[in-house]
């Protein structure tokens, strides 16, 4: 009588959790849906000379550091850019066209929403 009693309580507590957590999956943020679009941060690239903008052609080329890869993103030929990139890591490329000067920056988006990326070329 007793096991019975304590079998019924177990079943109606494994209903209640189960419903639980059937809420909570049909309760999931947006974010978490297979397939939902994911905020994209906004990131303003921007290569200095001098203290202030180069105003000169400068080629930014951004890869997405992925497995311990890097995946080309894209190529901006502009001395600064607003993009906009998923989270996660990346690294900039950014040459002075006509001179010899490069630099390399890593860009962490994985909990940002905006970011400024300065660079001085010289």
């Amino acid at each position: 009588m007793a096991v019975t009693k304590v079998c019924k309580g177990l079943i109606s507590t494994s209903l209640v959790f189960l419903s639980l957590m059937a809420m909570q999956v049909n309760g999931a943020p947006l974010s978490m849906v297979a397939g939902a679009d994911v905020p994209k941060s906004k990131v303003l690239l921007m290569a200095t000379l001098n203290n202030g903008p180069a105003m000169q052609p400068v080629t930014w080329t951004v890869y997405r550091l992925q497995n311990g890869k890097a995946i080309y993103d894209r190529s901006v030929n502009l001395h600064s850019a607003n993009i906009e990139l998923e989270p996660g890591f990346y690294r900039a490329d950014v040459t002075l066209d006509g001179a010899n000067v490069s630099r390399s920056r890593i860009i962490d988006l994985s909990n940002v929403t905006s970011s400024k990326v300065i660079v001085a070329m010289d």
